[in-house]
């Protein structure tokens, strides 16, 4: 059964003179939809009361539709996995514990700054911390026992709510929701505290260069000593029981120490993080905890406070640390981003004269069911021994499409992009900006610093940037989330600062309880990034034909290798009643045998005023006729005189048995028909989807999904019909094809865009 793709069109019925695109400035005028405010009935500190659903807070949905994505969609399934040649070994395949780890690493905002008071005072399940609290400090007497897992006010350091409670208990309910198993029924239970110390750089928690040296600086062995107290005491527990033990996953807030530009460059930063990692692997869990065959999961919350220190500071505008610590996880098969910080609302320290540094106690907790749900997608991906997805909203690609107009792709987690004013404050251009090799920003002419024009969705993974003026040379980048030189540098955050208001839909089915009792969805928020521009160039296809004359013997092969051959066959149909037509039709058999996966494209159109009120004709197909039904694809145009508006270009497959997918443009007069129009059509079998474009009826790409597309029958040849002579005595159907060609292989959105560029530089308006 057919599935239509869900995600927000927007139809803009603007195109320049000549019938194109137009790419001239836009703005949309659809105001995004709000967070949603719901008041439970009582107050609840990680979930809804949602009777049976394991406490895990869901859009009241059936069951749990839409969250398929937080158990599917391993890194091979429709996300993007930049380290797609890295293997993970069957040896570190997660094997669960009875008591795991969970330790937050960092400064600042992994100790909870800015978090009092604390809002977590009750532990629900049997997750577990140091008798001193989440933040024992190096006070011996503080790591003697484990007491509840809560959130306090306590403790060394100046923080209160952390997230370490809203991350163990928001495992244990995504578990009981999603897997089925409830909390009293769960074989792992969860130990967690902070190993962070605020205002640190990054190197004052490195170890010593020499593997063989187990010694490092003082952030080292300060976090050494408390996790050997913490994995001690997990021992002893374990052994009264005979239960086992193991170190799950470390979580990652660091960077604000190192965003100032003097001590660390973006390279040096990505260096020390990934020697990090690999030291606490290494040198403490390889020591530590021997038993433990595989490397624990390493998250990074992304910093976004890099405008905090200043226009005067090198890194304003130049958010490198986010961007290193986004490096160290695109090359790294262990670690992974979780989300940008930026997201999130920031104490207000204007008072004392400091920058927005700190999350605020909410936010905290907030970043702390943000890990959870990674964890939990992380968990699935190494239990199954597969290389881990990444879970946050990257911008992967940026490509140009022609000199005024570029794609960007995305690894979209969940759902569908959306842009989205509600809950991050409108920012400039939604967060990108165009930039030169030097960081600089490309401007639109003098006194415009600004070369963007628009920014619209226009697939579900895909948005497409418009500029005021031709790309120059000088651009080299697309970035995102750097922040407005023309805002306040001291502010950060939700409402101001470095940020973006590109984000998935995840929250749709999935959201956060605050502390108040609002409901607040977990969206994924774009990462802070930059990518490089590039051009897709044109595919070359299988086959490719111009018709430019007479269909008989004016015919062009473009194909380069000479191989695609045509042979035309005797007076085909292309009516709808399956009447063959008269000898001056035109059909042709090519040699390319139609496969699983595969493109066609073709400019095509039908003489106005000739064959019969109601005709369907096709430009490109698998079959002859209109039968049988079972079997062959076409790509075709269809009207009816009899009504206004029926002029429709589509394309028409046979999935299985009597199942059709049939995907159309909209509706135009019928007197249009002879005009001639592009149509691309692309057959995934590998993802089951079919992308349908034609521009010159709407400008964004159709995708649809059948769940037999990979198993359909195939048809032998492609044909072409090119039927230059119009109809016969008896009005039989005219088409006329000008141009067409075959690719045995599916199209991506950007390649199918260049088709169309190419196929305009031909015709031009089509």
């Amino acid at each position: 059964m057919k599935k239509h793709w869900i995600f927000h069109r927007v139809s803009l019925h603007v195109r320049r003179e000549d019938g194109s695109l137009d790419l001239r400035p836009w703005r949309n005028t659809v105001d995004a939809a709000g967070p949603m405010e719901l008041n439970p009935s009582r107050r609840q500190f990680l979930r809804h009361s949602a009777v049976g659903a394991g406490g895990l807070g869901l859009a009241s949905v059936t069951g749990t539709l839409g969250l398929s994505w937080l158990w599917n969609g391993s890194a091979a399934a429709a996300t993007v996995v930049p380290t797609g040649d890295v293997v993970i070994h069957a040896a570190e395949t997660i094997i669960r514990s009875r008591r795991e780890l969970i330790m937050f690493h960092g400064q600042s905002n992994a100790v909870g700054t800015g978090g009092s008071p604390a809002l977590t005072l009750q532990q629900i399940y049997a997750n577990v911390t140091f008798n001193g609290g989440v933040r024992p400090g190096t006070d011996a007497s503080a790591m003697t026992s484990l007491v509840p897992l809560v959130e306090y006010d306590g403790g060394h350091g100046t923080g209160g709510e952390v997230g370490t409670n809203a991350c163990a208990d928001g495992l244990v309910e995504y578990i009981a929701t999603l897997s089925g198993v409830p909390a009293s029924a769960q074989y792992s239970r969860y130990s967690a505290f902070t190993s962070g110390e605020g205002g640190r750089p990054i190197g004052y928690f490195a170890t010593f260069l020499e593997d063989s040296n187990p010694g490092g600086y003082q952030g080292w062995d300060d976090s050494k000593l408390r996790l050997t107290s913490m994995l001690a005491l997990m021992r002893a527990e374990g052994q009264k029981d005979g239960s086992n033990i193991g170190w799950l996953a470390t979580t990652w807030q660091q960077g604000e120490a190192d965003s100032t530009g003097l001590s660390e460059t973006r390279a040096t930063y990505k260096t020390k993080l990934t020697a990090l990692e690999r030291a606490h692997w290494l040198k403490l869990c390889q020591v530590y905890l021997p038993e433990q065959s595989w490397r624990p999961l390493w998250m990074i919350a992304q910093v976004c406070s890099h405008n905090s220190y200043g226009a005067t500071s090198l890194a304003f505008c130049n958010p490198f640390i986010a961007l290193a610590q986004r490096d160290a996880c695109l090359a790294s098969p262990y670690m992974r981003m979780v989300n940008p910080q930026y997201m999130f609302d920031y104490f207000d320290e204007s008072s004392r004269g400091q920058p927005m540094l700190h999350l605020n106690n909410e936010s905290h907790r907030w970043q702390g069911r943000y890990f959870a749900r990674a964890l939990y997608q992380l968990i699935q991906d190494r239990s199954a021994g597969v290389a881990l997805r990444n879970p946050a909203l990257d911008m992967l690609t940026a490509v140009k499409v022609n000199a005024t107009t570029i794609n960007l792709v995305f690894n979209v987690p969940a759902g569908v992009l959306t842009l989205d004013t509600s809950w991050v404050a409108p920012t400039r251009n939604y967060g990108l900006d165009v930039r030169d090799a030097n960081n600089k920003l490309v401007p639109a002419g003098p006194g415009d610093n600004n070369l963007i024009a628009g920014v619209r969705v226009v697939a579900s993974d895909t948005l497409q940037v418009s500029l005021k003026t031709e790309l120059p040379d000088t651009a080299a980048k697309v970035t995102l989330g750097w922040g407005d030189p023309a805002e306040p540098a001291s502010l950060a955050g939700r409402k101001a600062g470095p940020r973006s208001n590109i984000r998935d839909s995840a929250g749709e089915a999935d959201f956060y309880v605050a502390s108040n009792g609002s409901k607040r969805p977990m969206h994924n928020y774009a990462l802070v990034a930059d990518v490089a521009l590039g051009w897709v160039g044109r595919v070359q296809p299988a086959g490719e034909w111009h018709f430019n004359g007479n269909a008989r013997s004016d015919i062009i092969d473009q194909s380069g290798s000479g191989s695609a051959a045509l042979t035309l066959i005797g007076r085909p149909s292309f009516t709808a009643s399956g009447v063959q037509s008269a000898n001056n039709t035109q059909g042709f058999q090519t040699d390319i045998d139609e496969t699983a996966s595969i493109t066609f494209a073709a400019i095509f159109s039908s003489p106005y005023g000739v064959g019969p009120s109601i005709n369907a004709g096709r430009a490109v197909s698998t079959y002859q006729g209109f039968s049988p039904h079972q079997a062959g694809s076409a790509l075709q145009h269809e009207y009816d005189t009899a009504r206004a508006n029926s002029e429709l270009t589509s394309f028409r497959l046979a999935v299985t048995g009597s199942e059709k997918a049939v995907t159309s443009g909209p509706a135009q007069a019928v007197d249009t028909r002879y005009k001639p129009r592009f149509a691309i059509v692309s057959i995934d079998a590998t993802t089951g989807s079919v992308r349908f474009l034609c521009p010159s009826y709407e400008e964004a790409l159709r995708e649809e999904t059948y769940a037999g597309l990979a198993n359909r029958p195939l048809n032998g040849k492609v044909l072409i019909n090119a039927w230059k002579d119009g109809g016969d005595a008896a009005e039989q159907g005219a088409i006329l094809t000008r141009y067409a060609a075959i690719w045995t292989r599916a199209l991506s959105f950007e390649e199918m865009l260049a088709e169309y560029e190419y196929a305009r530089g031909l015709y031009g308006a089509v």
